[in-house]
């Protein structure tokens, strides 16, 4: 069980972070998946060509948005594997690794960048915390490229 902050947190294909959600209240996930892809088309005016997410995001309803859109999902197909399933195992392993840059993200903001060590108990400086953990982090990288 975890208490706390709960956050959404996206990196764009630059590996920037943004945070697309913040809740003390438990949430599900999957429903910030299209108002992420959203916000992503209104910054660049398209939508990303993939999202890569964790299992929970793969529901019917985002997969519908993301076929629509023409936007590539990373993950397995739901429902029952197919008898003859045509996977693209090299766009397959693509995905897995760079999934794993975005884990990485994760890793690096809660160890380098004080984001597993916020100690504040106000809802504005718990807030604030985590959005200037995230901004050092974003210029790091700036600063490293």
């Amino acid at each position: 069980m975890e208490f706390g902050a709960k956050l959404d947190l996206s990196i764009d294909e630059h590996g920037y972070a943004r945070l697309e959600k913040f809740e003390f209240d438990a949430y599900n996930e999957s429903d910030v998946l299209i108002s992420a892809a959203e916000r992503y088309k209104q910054r660049t005016g398209h939508y990303p060509e993939r999202i890569l997410v964790d299992q929970i995001y793969r529901n019917r309803a985002n997969l519908a948005f993301c076929k629509e859109k023409g936007i590539r999902v990373s993950g397995p197909a739901l429902g029952r594997p197919k008898k003859n399933p045509t996977v693209d195992k090299k766009q397959e392993y693509i995905d897995n690794v760079d999934r794993i840059e975005v884990e990485r993200a994760f890793s690096l903001a809660k160890r380098k960048y004080g984001l597993g060590r916020i100690m504040t108990k106000l809802d504005t400086t718990t807030r604030s915390s985590i959005a200037l953990s995230i901004i050092t982090m974003n210029i790091a990288m700036v600063l490293l490229c």
